[in-house]
């Protein structure tokens, strides 16, 4: 354990227990964002770049106002 972690929970412990709650609750939420990373294969790596360099160099192509309009429609919203 760091010794920054370990002076704020050795604070943490003098709180409120509705603020120890909220601490405690904030820490699951970086458990569970490190637990369930999602990691993109090779592939999908190439991919993204490829969008990325389309987007930069102004050959990607993006759906035009109608055609979003249509498809919220399509969705009923």
């Amino acid at each position: 354990m760091t010794k920054l972690l370990r002076d704020v929970i050795g604070r943490v412990t003098e709180w409120p227990e509705d603020r120890q709650d909220e601490a405690a609750s904030v820490l699951l939420d970086l458990e569970a964002q490190q637990e369930n990373r999602y990691r993109l294969t090779p592939d999908q790596i190439k991919e993204v770049e490829g969008i990325q360099r389309q987007v930069r160099d102004g050959t990607a192509a993006f759906a035009t106002d109608e055609q979003m309009a249509a498809f919220w429609k399509k969705c009923g919203l």
